[in-house]
């Protein structure tokens, strides 16, 4: 009765299942390293917000298939404040950013044909791509004290892929590629007519290299941003693309894209309307981000430095934190066995970190939370095999 662009199972894996039993057994995990909601760790400005939403008043409905003109000035003039230049007509808005891949994967591949996604990477891109009939080919990220493309992996990605995926600042991994692998990224996709999206959500101004609307785009590149990690609004549901590329291109694919939001015309009205009195709020926003990752990343390296079978890889940015664990346990036996030393953290296998034994944690939670967390793993890491 139901299509496969849905799971065959919803089956628990065996660390949910045994966080659903703790649960039920009245001791859920007290420390919770995997937090990355804004509002949760208290680092949202919500009532502020909510003043600026309280403050558009009566709205009539008049949608408009992109976005109204005055919500992608918005963003427009906040790109540009943030030294990258995108007109309005180059910018579309969303409901989210997931809504936006949606699009694109339509936009670009017909059922059955593929996109290329990275690998360390967040666990999203294949659902959806599921969702849409279309196939995932995973390329490596390598670290060597840098991220760099695998090349090897990328060309054998790009092989039939009608879309490739990039993700800067990485998540997990907080990968910023540099000059010489964006070249030779650019220069492949162009030469195929393939698309690059750039998913720049976790991207602010101190964020080092350049962002992907910077200068003239060879191939036809689409980059995306939100509310969420912008202001720390994810509640809100606004997200957008922004286009770039030759000429030609960028204004087919706007018009296809226009199509496609006509179907669900999703974005509301109130929060288009609200919208530059919000990207105001992002500067405070992200200083309250950076100084608790600050904290955080100090407390971190800390462990590390008191516990020398760990190492961390170092992010160039973004809000995460891969920990490389002794190989003595796999990426999943650590996270049971933080677990039950009442520390929830994901596993390096959440996002297909194949090679080693990986925690990741998140860098925004409370600060006390993570110091809590932290000794919870110091815990888990007396428990060793001999």
């Amino acid at each position: 009765m139901f299509s496969s662009r849905t799971p065959g199972s919803f089956e628990p894996n065996a660390w949910t299942e045994r966080r659903l039993q703790l649960q039920l057994d009245g001791a859920s995990p007290s420390y919770d390293l995997m937090q990355t909601d804004p509002i949760g760790v208290g680092l949202a400005p919500s009532a502020e917000a909510a003043m600026a939403l309280a403050l558009v008043g009566p709205v009539s409905y008049a949608p408009d298939p992109l976005g109204l003109p005055s919500a992608r000035a918005a963003v427009a003039s906040m790109l540009e404040e943030d030294g990258v230049r995108a007109l309005p007509g180059w910018i579309a808005l969303t409901p989210s950013t997931s809504e936006s891949y949606a699009h694109l994967f339509r936009l670009f591949c017909n059922p059955g044909e593929r996109v290329a996604i990275p690998r360390p990477g967040y666990p999203l891109f294949e659902p959806i791509a599921r969702a849409e009939g279309v196939e995932t080919l995973g390329y490596r990220l390598l670290w060597d004290g840098e991220w760099h493309l695998d090349r090897d992996s990328c060309l054998r990605a790009l092989e039939g892929a009608r879309v490739f995926v990039t993700v800067e600042p990485g998540n997990p991994t907080g990968a910023v590629l540099g000059p010489k692998d964006r070249q030779w990224l650019e220069r492949e996709c162009a030469r195929r007519g393939v698309a690059i999206v750039a998913d720049e959500v976790f991207r602010t101004p101190r964020t080092p290299g350049a962002s992907w609307l910077e200068g003239r785009r060879r191939a036809l590149t689409i980059v995306l941003g939100g509310m969420s990690k912008t202001c720390g609004l994810p509640h809100l549901k606004l997200a957008w693309a922004a286009f770039a590329g030759p000429e030609d291109l960028r204004g087919e694919a706007l018009v296809r894209f226009e199509w496609l939001e006509d179907l669900f015309l999703g974005v509301a009205t109130p929060v288009q309307l609200a919208l530059p009195r919000l990207l105001a709020l992002r500067g405070p926003f992200r200083e309250r981000v950076a100084a608790r990752i600050a904290e955080n990343s100090e407390r971190l390296r800390a462990f590390a430095a008191a516990h020398p079978e760990v190492s961390l890889v170092e992010p160039a940015a973004g809000w995460m934190q891969p920990l490389r664990m002794p190989g003595s346990r796999t990426s999943e036996d650590w996270a049971m066995r933080a677990l039950e030393h009442d520390v929830a953290i994901y596993s390096g296998d959440s996002f297909d970190v194949d090679t080693g034994s990986y925690l990741v944690a998140s860098r925004i939670v409370a600060p006390d939370t993570m110091a809590r967390g932290l000794r919870g793993i110091a815990r888990a890491l007396e428990d060793q095999p001999a």
